[in-house]
């Protein structure tokens, strides 16, 4: 894996509430998110934006910085992948060219090059076996993933309600407000 990387850090990461201010002026919002957050199609499928907020909170919970390397599984514009790099190697793996570009800035701005990378690529080509953790918001249901993760000994986070995998098991399901992440080995 060759991650996308713009140039080298230049001062400290960012912290939490800094990766959230910064997602929030990136989508557009003011205070809380509401009820919109963005979303765009493409040649894969559907990416919408997971709030940064609940994210660090998931990842504080679980005690993400426990993995060696997390691998965001379609990562959009990158406050997962970015939010993960707070915590651990992080990797994000992005079909759409638009999007892991602005997932690659976005890593820049928030000085976070040195812990998170980008992958223009389709997830399933890649050897995401390699990573101890593995985080999906799934946009249909996950079959494919699975299979290529026969005998794979890692974590799997799941964001959002939806198609829950088939053969894992769920370890522990974790909610904020009406938001959740479910943990599967």
């Amino acid at each position: 894996m060759n991650p996308i990387q713009s140039s080298e850090d230049s001062g400290e990461p960012k912290t939490a509430a800094e990766i959230i201010e910064y997602f929030r002026r990136l989508h557009g919002q003011d205070g809380d998110y509401g009820e919109a957050l963005p979303y765009r199609l493409t040649a894969s499928g559907a990416w919408a934006a997971s709030r940064p907020e609940h994210l660090f909170n998931f990842f504080k919970r679980v005690d993400l910085s426990q993995f060696r390397l997390f691998i965001d599984l379609g990562s959009g514009d990158g406050v997962v992948s970015c939010t993960a790099g707070l915590f651990t190697m992080s990797i994000g793996i992005e079909s759409d060219p638009f999007l892991v570009s602005r997932a690659a800035r976005a890593a820049r701005d928030l000085n976070l090059l040195s812990r998170v990378g980008f992958i223009r690529a389709d997830f399933l080509t890649q050897r995401i076996q390699e990573a101890d953790c593995l985080y999906i918001y799934p946009d249909k249901p996950i079959d494919a993933l699975e299979k290529t993760l026969e005998g794979w000994d890692g974590t799997l986070f799941i964001y959002g309600p939806h198609f829950p995998p088939k053969r894992l098991s769920l370890m522990e399901k974790l909610r904020r407000g009406r938001e959740t992440m479910s943990v599967y080995t």
